[in-house]
C-alpha cells in the first residue's frame, strides 16, 4: 500500500484539534470561578499522548471520528485529573513551564478540580452508551492508579525493589496508555487478539517513557522538563536510578542531601542501568509493533514510539 506518512500524521494531528476542542466542551462549569481554574488547566498545552495513540490504534479497524474523538477527551480528561491530583501530594510549583493549579489556587481548589475532571471523564462514557465491559475496564484503571500511588506512598523514605517500582509505574503511567490503544482498537471493530497486542505496546510504551521521565529528573533542569525536577527525591520517593544506585545497601535517606544522592547515582551508574531497563521495554514494544498488520498507520505508530522513547525532555 502506497502513502505519505506525513498526510497520515497530518490526519491524526487534525484529530487531535477536534479532542480538544470537544475536551473544552466536556469540561464547561456552571459557575464563572470554576471555570477560571479549569481555563487555567486547559492552557497547560499537553502533548495529548494518549489521545494520540488511541487514535492511531483506532486506524487499525474501521475508523469513526466523533465515537473516537469522544473517547479519546475521555482518557485525556482522566489524565488531567491525575495530573492536577499529583501536583497536590508533590507540592509542585510547576506544571510543564507554567504555575501548576494546586500552587495557583490552593491545595483544596486542586482537590475539588481533580475531583471535578475525574467526574467529567466517566460522564463522557455514560453520555455514549459504551457498554459496561469498558466502563469497567476505565474503572479497573482508576482504581490501578489509586493503588500504585498509595504504594508508592507507603515507601517513602524508603527505596523500593525494582520489582515493586514496576508495579507502581505500571498503574501510574502505562495502564492508562494501556486503556488508550486498546480502548480505539477494540471499538473500531478490531479483533480482541489485535486489540489485545495494542494494548501491550501501550503498555510496554508507557513503561519505557516513565523510566525515562525519571531518568529525566535527574539529567535535566526544570525549564527543559516542563516540570519541577528531583521533586521525588525531596519528598522521598526514590525511583529507578535511585533504587540501582543503592541496591543492596542499607541506607538512611533523611540523613542525605540530594547532592549526595546524586553522586551516588553517578558511582552506581544508576542512570545507566536505568536506560538498559528502558531499552528493554522500547525494543519489546518495537518488535510488537513490527508483527502489526501493515496498514498505513503502522509506520506512524512506530515513528510516534521512537521520538516519545528517545528523548531529552
Amino acid at each position: 500500500m502506497s502513502y505519505n506518512i506525513n498526510e497520515v500524521s497530518d490526519s491524526v494531528a487534525s484529530e487531535i484539534e477536534k479532542v480538544k476542542k470537544r475536551i473544552k466542551d466536556h469540561s464547561q462549569a456552571k459557575f464563572q470561578e470554576v471555570q477560571i481554574i479549569i481555563d487555567a488547566i486547559l492552557k497547560l498545552n499537553g502533548k495529548m499522548l494518549r489521545p494520540q495513540f488511541l487514535i492511531v490504534s483506532a486506524n487499525f479497524g474501521t475508523y469513526e471520528s466523533d465515537r473516537m474523538v469522544n473517547l479519546a477527551s475521555a482518557i485525556e480528561l482522566l489524565h488531567m485529573a491525575t495530573l492536577v491530583h499529583d501536583d497536590i501530594v508533590d507540592d509542585a510549583e510547576i506544571r510543564r513551564n507554567q504555575q501548576s493549579v494546586q500552587s495557583k489556587f490552593g491545595k483544596d481548589m486542586a482537590v475539588y478540580t481533580g475531583d471535578y475532571l475525574l467526574s467529567k471523564s466517566l460522564s463522557v462514557f455514560k453520555a455514549k452508551d459504551y457498554d459496561n465491559e469498558k466502563i469497567a475496564k476505565l474503572a479497573k484503571v482508576i482504581e490501578r492508579i489509586c493503588e500504585s500511588e498509595l504504594l508508592q506512598y507507603f515507601n517513602r523514605y524508603h527505596t523500593m525493589t525494582v520489582r515493586n517500582y514496576l508495579r507502581v509505574i505500571s498503574g501510574k503511567t502505562a495502564a492508562l496508555f494501556s486503556l488508550s490503544m486498546y480502548l480505539g482498537a477494540v471499538e473500531s471493530g478490531c479483533s480482541e487478539t489485535l486489540a489485545n497486542s495494542l494494548g501491550k505496546i501501550g503498555y510496554e510504551i508507557g513503561i519505557a517513557f516513565q523510566i525515562i521521565d525519571d531518568i529525566l529528573d535527574f539529567s535535566t533542569d526544570a525549564e527543559t522538563v516542563g516540570k519541577t525536577v528531583q521533586h521525588d527525591v525531596k519528598n522521598g520517593y526514590y525511583t529507578l536510578p535511585v533504587i540501582y544506585a543503592f541496591e543492596g545497601q542499607r541506607v538512611t535517606f533523611s540523613q542525605l542531601s540530594p547532592l549526595a544522592i546524586g553522586m551516588q547515582i553517578e558511582q552506581h551508574d544508576g542512570i545507566e542501568k536505568s536506560r538498559i531497563l528502558a531499552r528493554k521495554y522500547t525494543d519489546k514494544a518495537f518488535q510488537r509493533i513490527d508483527r502489526l498488520p501493515d496498514v498505513p498507520y503502522k509506520s506512524l505508530l512506530r515513528n510516534m514510539a521512537e521520538k516519545m522513547l528517545v528523548r531529552v525532555y
